[in-house]
């Protein structure tokens, strides 16, 4: 297994501290005063609605960004008004976006979002199938600039190939899977840390059991496995060890949207926070702050729609001050 922070100490005069790569989306949000997953009647009523800006790793760019990070965001959007105003919007986070490829006659993404009772949530997803970030529309500089690379499976071809070159660069590589996809099986052979969603494991692997599946999937991969669980905190996965660490609850539950991604950004904060306090600590100390900064910002995430609750670097520090332990 890979160590974390001296790869992170040798890459500190870098100028970004962290690329992402993936799509961005126009999400438009509405509160229902429902308990989602169950039928839902003929009409309803929402009791507040907003157009934000979505997807998952342009959502962790921006959430990173506020966390102080030095970021950049890497996609493509369509030759239309919904992806330059997405990209203006990133811009004021802010987060480089000049790497970011318009595609022709192309729609950018956009989802529908339901935020219901206790936090719960329901998406609904539109993407152009000619939308395409391609291999040869990259460099090497998109990616090797920067400490850390954070990727998903939107672009598939894309993400395994920068991840390649990340590691090539001595960049640490976060990928993000919530399910299983093309190029998954290769992308998990560059991971240096798997966030998955709870149910990843077994989708993948294809065992029932929870603890087994996850076992088995970070035999896939030579970094660390963290399975995340919502409220319930989550387990941290390496070789045959298993480890649970806690959440916190929210202060203020309106929306878990972005949660996760906002999770995924304050894990690499949390990271670079660590390596330059001390980049001879341990990797089991250092993901161990990392884990409880990350929780502590998907927590505060929670007080508003989307984007717009990614917490800043201040307001995650006071909270970790007056919270010293997970509180759920």
């Amino acid at each position: 297994m890979t160590r974390l922070l001296p790869r992170l100490a040798a890459t500190r005069d870098r100028p970004l501290d962290l690329v992402g790569l993936g799509e961005c989306s126009l999400d438009r949000v509405y509160r229902v005063p429902l308990s989602l997953g169950q039928p839902l009647p003929d009409k309803v009523s929402a009791t507040g609605h907003d157009v934000l800006g979505g997807g998952q790793i342009a959502t962790a760019c921006a959430a990173a960004a506020r966390l102080g990070l030095r970021t950049r965001f890497v996609g493509a959007v369509g030759d239309d008004d919904v992806g330059q105003a997405l990209l203006r919007e990133l811009a004021t986070e802010p987060v480089d976006t000049s790497r970011v490829k318009t595609c022709p006659r192309c729609q950018t993404r956009t989802a529908l979002i339901l935020s219901g009772q206790a936090g719960a949530r329901s998406v609904i997803e539109w993407r152009d199938p000619s939308l395409v970030l391609p291999i040869d529309a990259l460099t090497v500089q998109d990616v090797s600039d920067a400490r850390i690379l954070h990727v998903d499976l939107c672009f598939p071809d894309a993400s395994l190939w920068a991840a390649q070159q990340a590691r090539a660069h001595g960049l640490l590589v976060l990928v993000d899977l919530d399910r299983p996809g093309p190029r998954c099986t290769e992308l998990l052979t560059q991971t240096d840390l798997c966030v998955v969603s709870e149910h990843f494991p077994s989708r993948y692997t294809g065992i029932e059991d929870p603890e087994r599946a996850a076992l088995a999937l970070s035999e896939q991969t030579p970094g660390h496995v963290i399975v995340t669980q919502g409220e319930r905190g989550g387990w941290l996965v390496r070789g045959q060890s298993i480890e649970r660490f806690a959440a916190f609850c929210p202060p203020q539950l309106v929306d878990t949207t972005a949660c996760g991604d906002t999770f995924h950004a304050a894990l690499a904060a949390g990271l670079l926070t660590a390596a330059q306090r001390d980049p001879l600590a341990s990797d089991d100390r250092a993901l161990a702050w990392a884990l409880r900064f990350a929780s502590a910002a998907a927590a505060l995430k929670c007080a508003d729609l989307g984007r717009r609750g990614c917490p800043t670097r201040a307001q995650v520090d006071l909270f970790l001050r007056d919270h010293p332990e997970p509180t759920c």
